[in-house]
């Protein structure tokens, strides 16, 4: 029998439907062939996943392109479209059996608010309805319509903070190949459900842990194949914007249907319990002393959620402080990184610093040293998240203001893995307060350093949705007052003919 082929790649972004910036080509990450597969396998990513599970059965990965970027504003169009051709181009060459993506199934460019389904559906198009097509996505994805229709299976990471992103891409992996070896045909039951989860979304706590134990327990006692809870990412104005629960079955899917509205009944009533008020900034830095080590997420400005990156508000805190504590907070400023790389290292430099784009506080007017400036930097994450995965660092700068580093970047990053700093020169233990700028993903690779806690600041990223101008994703609950009763439907699926 000749050596199955999966075709892999695509584009993989999480858009933020209120942040001005768009995301251009130069926020990506670009890898192909083999590069693509040296790069990924052996890492905690959904690629490394699908190589992980194609290897293990004897299977080739074919990757035509893969776009990989940080959080932020949608994507600019011809940057998908590049993608969308580079993918298509290798669906109509052939020469492949089945079609494995590993995606986020959050992104939006500014024409179009599901271009994953678009992907999906184009290439649905080229390969007709038999060929397997499956896909690795983020939990925070926006699952429509159009994906449910031309993806045969649909994997989501089952963790939050994420954790399993190379499991979810075995997922997606071996279901592709099962479905060749006729072992496998996968029948959907599914539920949407019109609400956001706002902080209390963790799959470690509750409500979601329970429902995530149940989804699990019938998928290890066969009652079903896949079981996947998206919780959509809270600041995508798109129609149909809310959690979809969803289960396969093997052949039938009644099973599976059960489960979908088992879990749904359960997530709609525990609707108020997914909303959490997060402590104080003031209240949280108090906490910090030298020789101990504060990691703080900042809720209003999460990198990881599309935010900026630039908000002043905790640099504000940190001066007017007054106990002049080691730390280190980051800024997206690409003006200050220039002055500071044209000034050099050792050079003393005042400039004005963030609020170019959050403007909950102003810019900050500093002086301080150069103590680091430079063109790029790349490192490897340490993990547990994305470990073994590479980061680059575009152009950087730090300044030393007193005890204080800033982390001055030309593009913006969330800083979920404590590499970020280390690869400019900052070493996170040494700091009494460390700035990261996500809610809680980083708590998996920075909880070896101190005490990780998200506090509630204000800003693009904050969960006080009602202050956002949602328009087409209206209504959904806690915005809205919505009388709804979840149902749970069976999808009808194509019967695959090996």
């Amino acid at each position: 029998m000749a050596r199955r082929r999966i075709l892999a790649g695509g584009i993989s972004q999480e858009s933020h439907s209120f942040t001005p910036v768009r995301t251009g080509r130069d926020s990506f990450t670009i890898t192909t062939g083999t590069d693509a597969l040296a790069k990924a396998r052996g890492t905690n990513s959904t690629l490394g996943g699908i190589i992980a599970a194609a290897e293990a059965a004897g299977a080739e990965v074919l990757v035509p392109t893969l776009f990989r970027a940080q959080s932020g504003g949608p994507v600019e169009e011809g940057v998908f479209q590049e993608v969308l051709g580079l993918m298509c181009e290798a669906a109509r060459r052939g020469d492949f059996d089945a079609i494995a993506l590993p995606l986020h199934g959050g992104m939006l460019t500014p024409s179009l608010h599901d271009p994953e389904g678009v992907l999906i559906t184009a290439l649905r198009g080229i390969v007709g309805p038999d060929m397997p097509i499956t896909a690795a996505f983020d939990l925070h994805a926006h699952v429509t319509p159009e994906i449910l229709r031309d993806c045969d299976l649909l994997a989501g990471y089952l963790t939050n903070p994420h954790a399993d992103q190379g499991a979810t891409g075995e997922r997606a992996g071996r279901a592709a190949l099962a479905m060749l070896e006729g072992r496998l045909t996968p029948v959907l039951a599914h539920a949407h459900l019109p609400m956001l989860t706002l902080g209390r979304d963790r799959t470690d706590e509750p409500p979601l842990i329970g429902l995530h134990a149940r989804a699990a327990a019938s998928v290890a006692s066969g009652a079903v194949v896949d079981a996947s809870i998206f919780n959509a990412q809270q600041f995508l104005d798109v129609p149909g914007l809310g959690q979809v629960v969803m289960a396969y079955g093997n052949g039938e899917a009644e099973a599976a249907r059960a489960l979908v509205q088992d879990l749904a009944e359960a997530l709609w009533a525990t609707r108020a319990e997914t909303i959490i008020r997060y402590p104080g900034l003031e209240e949280t830095l108090a906490r910090a002393t030298p020789g101990r080590t504060l990691i703080l997420g900042d809720q209003g400005d999460r990198v990881a959620a599309g935010a900026p990156g630039d908000s002043t508000v905790i640099l504000h805190a940190l001066l007017a402080d007054g106990r002049e504590l080691p730390a280190i907070l980051p800024l997206t400023d690409a003006e200050a990184v220039a002055a500071c790389r044209a000034a050099g290292v050792g050079a003393t430099v005042t400039l004005q610093a963030g609020g170019r784009i959050s403007t909950m506080m102003p810019p900050v007017s500093v002086t301080g040293e150069v103590i680091a400036a430079a063109e790029g930097a790349a490192f490897t994450y340490a993990g547990p998240a994305e470990a073994g995965q590479r980061a680059l660092i575009g152009p950087y700068a730090v300044l030393r203001v007193g005890k204080l580093n800033l982390a001055l970047t030309a593009f913006p990053y969330s800083y979920l893995d404590p590499g970020y700093f280390r690869a400019m020169g900052l070493e996170p233990s040494d700091h009494a307060v460390v700035v990261v700028r996500s809610g809680y993903h980083f708590t998996l690779n920075f909880a070896a350093i101190g005490a990780c806690v998200t506090v509630d600041t204000p800003g693009l990223s904050s969960y006080r949705v009602a202050e956002m101008p949602f328009t087409v994703a209206r209504p959904f609950y806690p915005v809205d007052d919505i009388a709804f009763t979840p149902q749970a439907v069976i999808h009808a699926r194509r019967t695959f003919q090996g």
